[in-house]
């Protein structure tokens, strides 16, 4: 991601033209308690100002067409300042009575926007109004940019191409590069079978965890962090089988490796092909998962007991990122059937 930031020159020379727009550092930008289509509650001071963030506010309604022709502009500019997990949030609000949830959300539907949107239900219309009744200076229509910063002083009225000239100097911190991340992993399939999912995962917080190879369409491939797939702490890969365990990948030239390192005749050394035969998992290769693997070529069984299908070496991988992101991360893991060891 190129870099938003300016020079410090660039920075006195924008001031400098914007100081005969409409800018408003010795006025207060007034306090709202909104709600969002999702149901969230936002607080202008309690939420983002008082917790150093700078906040873009956006009116606007849902049939305006210089609105709609911005609104997949303004969805990049929230992912590039941080998609809200850095110091810049972006809230919109409408300014029309008609605009209730539904349409809202149908608007927000058709642009990809991610960030809070705010309908008449939500109480958007009352918290427009120090916005638009002549407070800060002139209310031009929509859609109408107000940069606030985190002291609450304001830029009012910010044309759409000044907006991240206007979000740096009122203190916006763009956040790193995103990271790029892919899997390369050692199979004997190119792509996941039906049932089998990376998962990223949150360490610290087990609700939080994304289906990567659903949101990818099973690319496998992603940038991180972003919108889908928010910053974690101590964030991590995991694989997910509901896959039956009977398959072409196991057949009797399975049992007869198997069984002939029961016999000690000629031994699995490879680590990953003791994980493969052991399909209950009991730290053993014997004669009982001999048992449940021929029971599942047959279909007399769906599943391996207390195993899942397909498993992955190592069973977590670490993502383990930079300070300053933009990395490339391929991930190798290794992708193993149950059952099969040839």
């Amino acid at each position: 991601m190129k870099s938003i930031k300016l020079t410090d020159m660039n920075k006195f020379l924008v001031f400098c033209f914007l100081c005969f727009s409409f800018i408003s550092y010795s006025q207060q930008a007034v306090n709202f308690t909104v709600t969002d289509t999702d149901g969230k509650t936002h607080r202008l001071y309690e939420d983002y100002l008082d917790q150093g963030k700078v906040v873009v506010v956006k009116i606007f309604f849902v049939n305006c067409p210089p609105c709609n022709a911005i609104a997949k502009s303004m969805q990049q500019k929230y992912i590039n300042w941080g998609g809200g997990n850095g110091n810049v949030q972006f809230i919109e609000l409408t300014n029309k009575l008609g605009d209730t949830d539904p349409f809202v959300k149908q608007y927000k539907t058709m642009h990809g926007i991610t960030f809070p949107s705010i309908s008449k239900d939500g109480n958007a219309l009352n918290a427009i109004i120090p916005y638009t009744d002549g407070t800060f200076g002139p209310y031009s229509g929509t859609p109408t940019l107000i940069v606030i910063s985190p002291n609450k002083s304001l830029m009012y009225d910010v044309l759409f191409n000044n907006l991240d000239s206007v979000i740096d100097l009122m203190g916006g911190i763009p956040p790193n590069a995103p990271n790029q991340v892919s899997f390369n992993f050692q199979a004997p399939f190119t792509t996941l079978p039906d049932g089998v999912t990376f998962w990223l995962k949150d360490k610290a917080d087990g609700k939080k965890s994304i289906n990567v190879t659903e949101l990818t369409n099973g690319t496998n491939a992603f940038t991180y962090p972003s919108a889908q797939f928010p910053e974690m702490t101590e964030p991590y890969i995991e694989l997910q089988s509901l896959a039956k365990s009977q398959s072409s990948l196991i057949n009797v030239l399975d049992l007869v490796a198997i069984r002939k390192h029961i016999l000690r005749l000629d031994l699995l050394t490879e680590a990953w092909q003791l994980k493969a035969a052991d399909v209950n998992s009991d730290a053993k290769v014997n004669v009982t998962d001999m048992v449940n693997i021929q029971k599942s070529i047959l279909g007399v069984i769906n599943g391996f007991p207390n195993t899942p299908s397909y498993q992955m070496i190592p069973e977590k991988i670490d993502l383990v990122v930079g300070d300053n992101g933009g990395e490339n991360l391929v991930l190798t893991p290794r992708i193993i059937k149950t059952g099969n060891v040839k």
